[in-house]
């Protein structure tokens, strides 16, 4: 099936200049590997490709294609080679076609509908403890708007084996820099409803004075009484003054109150450098996780990260959440380089 899929869109990659008036493209190339100066060596290599096309006054189209490469190179196994589609989604401007003084947007195809958008501020994502919508799938999204709020409402067919109802609304900017939402999300057959999930995100970004604050929180409660943890919370912080920023995030649930805490700062001496330290503390199990250090040299659009990952035993400590590389085994340490280019 996968493999249909790929080709299909390949094909209509081919095919898009027939039939679309605008198309840009974008993506993301990496490369780097990490190493204990012992027994390891892992390297990544990914490439990503998103296809943008605007194919008439009413509809677009997004594309993105994932392509990744993993190799293990110390152990001898072979190349670990993948890919795959992330999304492949034609949009369509209702509103606009039917002249309505309303925005009403119908997304269709492959994706992730993407709720949970405001909050997302420190390195492991703290302030989204639960991911909702694990999993891309086929389906509808229906998006209303006017003025500041936007309902959605997203429905995907294969209820057994991915998301089957999401139901949300959002405030955009009620005041300036101020953004919130609230979900409901059901995860299988429709007919379960009342033992989904409930989610509140909401976010500020503002400038004091040269100081900029954003901060973000989570809040999720599961309706289902057979649930591990029948609540979560997330919260993430970020100040930037002058050539330093600094970003802190914790979460929690029933089960342990303080969960992780993650921080990280990077200072910019210069303008083509940047020297960044960050930490993951497991507050479960009264652990520090890892610490990354390093430089980060701005090659025009090409970043470069040279570090040290300093892990502990915990399952989270192989990189991968700051600028280090993954594939080491939990409780490695390693020094590393990677490079990557957004174009």
């Amino acid at each position: 099936m996968k493999k249909l899929l790929v080709l299909s869109v390949l094909l209509g990659l081919i095919a898009l200049p027939m039939f679309a008036s605008d198309i840009t493209f974008g993506g993301d190339v990496t490369f780097g590997f990490i190493s204990d100066f012992g027994d390891q060596v892992n390297d990544i290599t990914d490439a990503t490709l998103d296809v943008m096309a605007a194919i008439d006054d009413y509809n677009s189209l997004v594309i993105n294609i994932d392509g990744l490469e993993n190799n293990t190179s110390a152990s001898g196994a072979a190349p670990q080679t993948g890919i795959g589609i992330t999304k492949a989604l034609v949009s369509t401007d209702v509103g606009k076609w039917l002249g309505l003084p309303v925005g009403v947007m119908v997304n269709w195809g492959y994706d992730d509908p993407d709720q949970n958008e405001f909050q997302n501020i420190s390195a492991y994502g703290n302030e989204d403890p639960w991911d909702f919508a694990p999993n891309d799938y086929w389906g509808l999204d229906f998006l209303v708007s006017v003025k500041m709020l936007e309902i959605e409402l997203a429905f995907n067919p294969y209820g057994d084996v991915a998301p089957a109802l999401l139901a949300g609304l959002a405030v955009k900017e009620p005041i300036p820099g101020v953004n919130a939402e609230v979900y409901y999300f059901q995860n299988g057959v429709v007919g379960e409803i009342g033992k989904g999930r409930i989610s509140f995100d909401g976010a500020y970004s503002g400038d004091f004075g040269g100081f900029g604050v954003t901060a973000g929180a989570f809040f999720g409660y599961d309706l289902d009484d057979t649930a591990t943890n029948a609540w979560a919370y997330g919260v993430g912080f970020e100040g930037t003054y002058s050539m330093a920023t600094v970003t802190v995030g914790l979460d929690g649930n029933e089960s342990d109150a303080l969960n992780g805490i993650t921080a990280t700062v990077v200072v910019a001496p210069i303008d083509k450098v940047d020297i960044y330290g960050g930490l993951y503390y497991d507050g479960a199990n009264s652990e520090l996780v890892e610490v990354d250090l390093g430089i980060n040299p701005h090659m025009g659009a090409t970043e470069m990260y040279v570090g040290y990952l300093i892990a502990g035993d915990s399952p989270v400590g192989a990189g991968d959440n700051f600028n280090a590389p993954p594939g080491l085994a939990s409780g490695d340490s390693g020094a590393y380089i990677k490079f990557d280019v957004n174009y």
